[in-house]
Order: structure tokens, then sequence, then C-alpha cells
């Protein structure tokens, strides 16, 4: 293990197993591997079925077994590693969620439990479906800890475990025998979890699916997930829902940013904003939509690497790089999204969004400058800033075209927070409604 791995940190830890976040020395590529004690096996052989069960399963959302190897103390399993927030920290976070974002991750959550339920020649109940061990990753949500999954067999399914208290269905409890309605109950506990952040008049469309999926006797549930999951079309279908409506995906706040011409410094303030916005509590991440290497450049500086899911992160900083036309647009779960149109004015202003434009104040500069800011002056939601140049300056240009006028301050690097930069973003926040 050692000679083909590199520990990099502690995910977590058991009464039985260790989870390790390891580098693969060769692929520098990062894996999970749990560590599981062969004596604790002699007592719980069942810890040894997630691997049973995981080796033969192809699901974005779920993890992929690289490998398992063993030494005289351990078995390790070596697995895709996930990274990501979980589903109960980005719900618990939010002061309230779209109802599109909730139906969007409990459809996922469906495809999931369909794939395992529909497993040949037994089907595979998970047992344990709570919102901890749903990831939010990227575009995709998956599914983690199948530590108490089992086969369902003529005889039942493999094993009678507990699973979590206000999400394991009752039968349980009560110590029956378990089938695949036991895994809708946990999937109506989630959809119900999530529906705790909607409005009370969108809550509405969902409480009849949550009843009927958490019913207390199994044979009043729905019979399969294919039902959950057209009852959850149904209201998309009939217009509860609208996922196409760009001011309720996922309640997500887009701000874009471009410059009146290259070298304004557009990329530097966008992810100066982007860090400012993660460090005053926000979840944010940066988007390029333009042809840049800077996202990709991170890279190669200290502690700076690229996930699974195509998502650069260095240090506390998220960004998602430019792919190109032919990959769809990335869509972020974090709470705002920060994006970067270089000098791509044109794409930008016939998009309705927050608008950050980024002047060029040089006397070279100032006549394109000029010609932009009379054809957007009566745009809403606009926040002009002026790199470069004082703020003397800078209400000077506001005078001139009547608009308010915001002076970034000399700054090197975007990743560091001054006390000026915190100084101008928290009044951004204050005066324009971000």
């Amino acid at each position: 293990m050692s000679d083909k791995y590199r520990i990099v940190s502690s995910l977590g830890e058991g009464n039985s197993s260790q989870v390790f976040l390891v580098e693969h020395r060769k692929l520098k590529a990062f894996r999970a591997v749990k560590c599981l004690k062969k004596s604790a096996l002699l007592l719980q052989p069942q810890l040894l079925l997630e691997t049973d069960i995981l080796k033969n399963l192809k699901h974005p959302g779920i993890p992929t077994i690289y490998d398992v190897e063993e030494d005289d103390e351990y078995y390790y399993i070596i697995e895709e590693y996930v990274q990501g927030q979980s589903m109960e920290a980005y719900v618990l976070r939010q002061n309230c969620i779209s109802i599109d974002m909730a139906v969007h991750m409990a459809l996922q959550i469906c495809d999931v439990m369909k794939y395992l339920h529909n497993q040949k020649p037994y089907p595979i109940i998970y047992q344990d479906l709570k919102p901890e061990h749903i990831i939010l990753c990227g575009k995709r949500i998956v599914l983690i800890d199948f530590g108490i999954s089992s086969y369902i067999t003529s005889h039942g399914n493999t094993f009678q475990y507990f699973g979590t208290e206000g999400y394991a269905p009752p039968e349980k409890y009560q110590g029956n025998r378990c089938d695949i309605r036991s895994d809708i109950y946990g999937v109506g506990k989630v959809i119900a979890f999530m529906a705790s952040k909607l409005r009370a008049e969108e809550f509405q469309f969902l409480q009849p699916l949550i009843e009927k999926a958490t019913a207390y006797h199994m044979e009043e549930r729905y019979p399969a997930v294919e039902v959950l999951e057209a009852d959850l079309h149904g209201c998309i279908a009939c217009g509860s829902l609208n996922f196409h409506n760009e001011k309720s995906k996922h309640l997500l706040k887009e701000i874009a940013v471009a410059g009146t011409q290259m070298r304004v410094g557009t990329t530097h303030i966008a992810i100066a904003l982007t860090c400012f916005m993660n460090q005053y509590d926000r979840s944010c991440v940066y988007q390029e939509y333009h042809e840049s290497d800077c996202m990709r450049l991170l890279i190669n500086e200290d502690g700076g690497y690229m996930r699974n899911d195509g998502m650069i992160i260095y240090e506390k900083f998220r960004g998602i790089p430019y792919y190109g036309e032919g990959i769809e647009k990335w869509s972020p779960t974090e709470e705002l999204s920060i994006q970067d149109y270089g000098t791509d004015l044109q794409d930008v202003l016939e998009e309705n969004k927050h608008l950050v434009i980024v002047m060029g104040c040089r006397p070279w500069e100032k006549e394109q400058t000029k010609s932009l800011l009379e054809k957007i002056s009566l745009r809403k939601n606009l926040v002009l800033i002026c790199n470069y140049e004082s703020s003397i300056e800078a209400k000077n240009i506001a005078r001139m075209y009547r608009h308010r006028v915001y002076s970034f301050p000399l700054d090197a690097d975007p990743f560091h927070m001054t006390r000026e930069k915190r100084k101008l973003f928290q009044k951004l926040l204050r005066q324009e409604g971000w």
C-alpha cells in the first residue's frame, strides 16, 4: 500500500475502520481508502459485503471500487474519492431552497435507487438513506457508505441492521423483513428534509408525495421507485414546477463579470470576489466563460488540483474552467456563481444577470469605455468598477455617467483578502443587494 499510495489526510474513523484520502504516486490521482480491521470482521463479516456489492456496480451516482488489498491486520478498500458537500450541509446553510432544486436532487436519488433495485439476480437495498450520505458533487449527487446495504433473496435481505433514527422505516425497528419499499421510505424522508426549506406555497406540491412515500405500513407506500419518480415528473408536466425558470434555478444568484478591454483586471476581480464571498460564509464558485488558461495554471501551484468532476480546487477557492461550447454549461450547487466573461461583452449583455463591468480608465482606454457605458447606462443590476484608479477618479467617472462607480484597490494577490478589498466588497453587498 505505502509503495503505491501517499496518505494525504484522514477522512473519518469508526470502531472497526478508518478512511483516508490518498494520492496514487504514479497516476497523481486521489482515492479514498477504507481500512478494515481483520479482527473486527470475525464479529462483523458483513463489513466486507460493501465491497462485494460495489465492485459490480457502474453508475455515476455510486463510487467506483478500484481495488482491494490486504496485509496481516487490515483489508484496504480503494474507492473513488468523492469530493463535495453533503446534502445535509448544503440544505442546512440555506435560508430556503427552490422547489426545482429539491426535485432535481430527488430525481437523481430515485435514479440511483432504481438502479440498485433492478440489479440481477438479486435486488440491492441501500438501507441507510439520509442527507449525510448524499454528496453534491458538481452536476451530480453521489451516494456514499454502503456499509449496511444488502441483497434481497427469497429469504429476505441478507442482514438486518437499524439505520438512522428519523430515516429508518418502522419495519426495521420491529424486526420485520425489509424490501425496496424500505428504501422508498428513506427517499421520502430525504425529500421531506429538503422540503423543510421550501416556501409554504411550494411545500404543498410535494406534501402528498412525501406522505405516500413515508406511510407507516409498507403496503401503503409506493410499490416501486419508478412510480415515485413518475409522480415527480408529473409535477413538472402539469406545470407545478419549471426547471427552465432561470429566476428559480437552484436559487442560484449569477454575477457576471466582464471587462471593457483586455488587461483591466477582470479575472483578478472575479477571483477576489469569489474568495471574499466564501470567507463571508456564502457558498460561491468561480466559472470561466471564455477561453483562458488561468484556472488550469492553478493546478501547477502548490496545493492546486483538479477533482474527478472537473472542478479546480486551490486552497478554499473553487473554480470551473472553460471547457468549450461542446460541453454543457455546468450547473453548480453553490449559492452564488461568479462568471468571468473576459471581454466577451456581447454575450454577457444578452444575459439577464447581475452585471459587473470592469472599466479601463487610462487615457487610451476611455473612448472604448465611454462607448460601452452609453449603451448600458440604463441597465438594471449594473455595477461599475474602476480598476487601477483612485477613488477620486472613480467619483469623476460616476458624475460623468450618472452611475455609481466603485474603485478597486491596488492588489497583487486575488486569493488574499486585504482590509481594503473586504471594505469594498462589503459595500457592494449592502448597496447592490448581493
